[in-house]
């Protein structure tokens, strides 16, 4: 048995895994990891709150003039509403159930943030100026 196979689950006569079985090594979740997990998680309940908050009274909005100007669907004020919806409901992807494939997306945002603070905490580190500091990057240059 390589070893591999040694950190795979227990396989059954019908070549299932087994469910019974616990994993052959349990990974410890980091305590950062899951701190951010937690803030993301807020971030996007948060989101989703103010977007609920905002929708709700406008789709009754929506709804009393679709009723009254009875528009074809394509022009109907409620049904854009709900495509808007959709649109950000991907967008906060709250459980994370769904790959986003818009430009914008909390995970996505979180991810850019994340990148830039770890970037800018390495060159502080470093002794180096961030990119995007208060000084130009001609300021630097005429420093040199």
């Amino acid at each position: 048995m390589n070893e591999l196979q040694s950190k795979q689950a227990p396989v059954t006569g019908d070549g299932s895994e087994s469910v019974d079985a616990p994993p052959a090594e349990e990974r410890r979740l980091d305590r950062f990891v899951a701190l951010r997990h937690v803030l993301v998680f807020q971030l996007k309940l948060a989101a989703d709150a103010l977007r609920d908050f905002v929708l709700s009274p406008l789709s009754l909005a929506a709804f009393a003039l679709d009723a009254l100007r009875q528009p074809p669907e394509s022009k109907s004020y409620y049904l854009r509403l709900m495509r808007l919806g959709r649109r950000s409901d991907r967008m906060i992807n709250l459980f994370g159930a769904q790959r986003s494939d818009s430009r914008f997306s909390i995970d996505r945002a979180v991810d850019d943030l994340e990148g830039f603070v770890r970037r800018a905490a390495r060159e502080t580190r470093s002794g180096e100026k961030c990119p995007n500091s208060s000084r130009d990057s001609s300021a630097q240059r005429t420093d040199r």
